[in-house]
């Protein structure tokens, strides 16, 4: 079972930006508009939990940007209720309509492929949320999950 929040951040100068920022080329600011979600947690890796990297690196969190236009997700973070922060870096951005994967473990980051660099497990196979933030610290999207037997992966 897992439950879902999502706000969308869009007021009358959002959408007045929105509208301007589409005859432009360049990416738009997701605080201009939030069309990137929370997609999924896989949680429990396969096999047992040996922390290795490889293994830390097949627990992840995915988003998605649902719109056509690129997002600019520099300082957007992810963090979980241990408050163990995931932050985009400096000049992300994600395509319009791509998934991107953010693995636990080790390795150097890619146009859809980012590490978080960690040397333990974050996501709590018994249950966790992950709130999706603004670089001001504003929750626009959340997932929230709890164990089910059987099932290491949720979409959110």
């Amino acid at each position: 079972m897992f439950a879902r929040r999502f706000n969308l951040l869009v007021s009358g100068f959002a959408a007045a930006a929105v509208t301007v920022a589409a005859a432009v080329v360049a990416p738009l600011s997701a605080s201009a508009a939030i069309t990137v979600v929370l997609s999924g947690i896989q949680y429990d890796p396969p096999g047992p939990d040996y922390r290795t990297n490889a293994q830390l690196n097949q627990e992840f969190f995915t988003i998605r940007n649902i719109s056509s236009r690129p997002i600019n997700l520099s300082g957007f973070r992810v963090l979980d209720v241990a408050n163990h922060v995931f932050a985009f870096p400096r000049g992300y951005v994600l395509a319009g309509q791509t998934t991107a994967i953010v693995r636990t473990g080790k390795n150097r980051n890619r146009a859809q492929t980012l590490y978080w660099n960690q040397g333990n497990y974050i996501w709590n196979n018994t249950g966790d949320t992950a709130r999706f933030q603004t670089p001001a610290g504003k929750t626009f999207d959340t997932c929230t999950y709890k164990a089910v037997t059987g099932r290491a992966r949720v979409a959110c």
